[in-house]
């Protein structure tokens, strides 16, 4: 009677399973063959796994990659070695192509962007400390986030240099004079913490001055550092990849500080005598003039201050890892702002004439883009351009449910398109007829600020706000010597910068 019983439900098991494989072939199976004949659809190179059906080897070797400082090389690799600009993987039930093709990136981020989304995974855990705003939204509440912070950066804002300029003086002032070795990048994180405080909320929690010995300002920047790093947490660091299988009750705990943030940093806005201030569109007396809710607007400050305070910090950081490291570029990037500025505060008119120091941000952007990996998840069934077939010029089909892997890092190398020394630091490269692969177009080749609906709003405040900050520590300082001997090594949290921080001398 028992065979007889687990024949019948074996007989039904198989039933089942032939009978929605049929129904998947007549429905999902038959509009992905459409899809694949209507734009001639090709796979792409398959990276080789020797655990193909879950792709564990490539987990642990993301987790060994990252905590030798290596992840961004590890990813370019796989694209190298595949002699392929677009290649798939298998991970966990998961469909993943690792892209560094423009087109691709344009199709994801412009041309076909209502159907690809954030992700899950990523939208969850910015969502679990910053909660809901800008940077973890989408459709309509994204765009009411967008057009409420979009004022905060139009020109007559951006062109207002009282804010940088006071805070940048103030940073001044903790440099040591006799070129003792200062490290720049905690510096750079608290400037830019004062400026974008107040810049969009209307008073900076003067970071500069006595953040450190203030405890909850302390305690809520020491939280939002930690949950700013999705790659590391307490357990990785103790037990390997391993320790990702663990909850992280840190993070929940820096969650609770971020989260139960004083109203007197966020809520309460310094009176200021004179027109000054009151004339400036100020973000967060928007937010109060259209929601009391807390949460809401708890969320979108510190949707936005993830990105106003630690891009441009880590942009610094890196332009003044390498400036140092190249006498002639240093010399000539004095003379041009000797020539141009001379020694007093620069004004926004003068700073977008300086065309040299552009092209030295450009290209410290270009090598080390502050965000150097991205992922996009397909809402429906639909193809990126390129990548499939023996050539890897066919379009290739992306199920719904795949995730698409943009490695900006790696494109922003490509020798094809930024020449044969595209490893290395050259300017020249941005600047007409100074380089052999002058005049550079790279189009979608150079995203250093995203593209497409989402394109960062503030691209031009950072700008503006790095330029000004590279011209006073200029004006201020005769000498800068680099004082690490090291090479670049990636410190990836939700951006990216040096690992080894930015140490240098300074002299009058």
């Amino acid at each position: 009677m028992a065979l007889l019983s687990l024949a019948h439900f074996s007989t039904a098991l198989f039933t089942l399973v032939i009978g929605y494989r049929v129904y998947w072939e007549a429905t999902t199976g038959a509009t992905r063959r459409k899809i694949k004949q209507k734009y001639g659809c090709q796979p792409p190179k398959r990276w080789w796994s020797w655990d193909p059906i879950l792709g564990f080897d490539w987990v642990i070797g993301n987790f060994k990659a990252y905590s030798q400082h290596k992840l961004l090389e590890y990813w370019t690799s796989i694209l190298r070695q595949s002699n392929a600009h677009t290649v798939s993987l298998y991970v966990v039930g998961k469909t993943i192509f690792l892209t560094n093709d423009p087109e691709n990136i344009k199709t994801i981020l412009a041309t076909d962007f209502s159907i690809w989304s954030l992700g899950k995974p990523r939208m969850e855990q910015m969502t679990a400390y910053v909660g809901r705003g800008i940077f973890t939204n989408e459709g309509t509440a994204w765009k009411h986030s967008r057009e409420l912070l979009r004022p905060s950066f139009n020109r007559s804002q951006v062109s207002d240099f009282h804010i940088f300029e006071k805070h940048t003086a103030r940073m001044i002032e903790r440099i040591p004079k006799d070129g003792a070795t200062v490290e720049l990048e905690p510096l750079f994180h608290l400037l830019t913490l004062a400026i974008s405080t107040e810049f969009l909320f209307g008073r900076s929690t003067s970071a500069l001055d006595d953040a450190r010995k203030n405890e909850e300002v302390e305690q809520f920047i020491d939280a939002f550092e930690y949950c700013q790093n999705p790659f590391e947490n307490a357990n990785t660091r103790k037990w390997g990849w391993r320790g990702a299988l663990l909850p992280d009750l840190r993070q929940k705990k820096c969650a609770k500080i971020i989260e139960d943030i004083d109203e007197e940093v966020t809520l309460k806005r310094t009176q200021t005598s004179g027109n000054h201030e009151t004339e400036r569109y100020v973000f967060l007396e928007e937010l109060l003039a259209v929601t009391d809710d807390r949460t809401q607007i708890r969320s979108e400050l510190l949707n936005i201050l993830s990105a106003g305070r630690g891009t441009t910090a880590c942009l610094l950081t890196n332009f003044f890892f390498e400036l140092p490291r190249h006498s002639q570029i240093l010399a000539r990037l004095r003379m041009e702002i000797k020539d141009s500025v001379g020694v007093n505060p620069p004004t926004y008119e003068q700073v977008k004439e300086l065309k040299y120091l552009k092209a030295v941000v450009n290209e410290t952007q270009r090598l080390y883009p502050v965000g150097p990996i991205n992922t996009r998840e397909a809402l429906q069934d639909t193809i990126i351009p390129h990548g499939g077939g023996p050539s890897c010029t066919n379009p290739v089909l992306v199920p719904k449910g795949a995730y698409v892997a943009y490695n900006t890092y790696a494109m922003q190398r490509r020798k094809d398109i930024f020449g044969p020394d595209a490893e290395s630091f050259n300017p020249s490269r941005w600047l007409e007829n100074e380089h052999p692969s002058s005049p550079l177009r790279p189009g979608w080749a150079y995203l250093p600020f995203s593209g497409g609906p989402r394109v960062c709003l503030g691209q031009q405040f950072a700008l503006t706000e790095a330029s000004c900050i590279i011209v006073r520590l200029l004006q201020a300082f005769q000498e800068v010597e680099s004082r690490d001997e090291e090479p670049w090594r990636e410190k990836l949290t939700i951006v990216c910068s040096s690992l080894g921080g930015c140490k240098v001398g300074f002299r009058q």
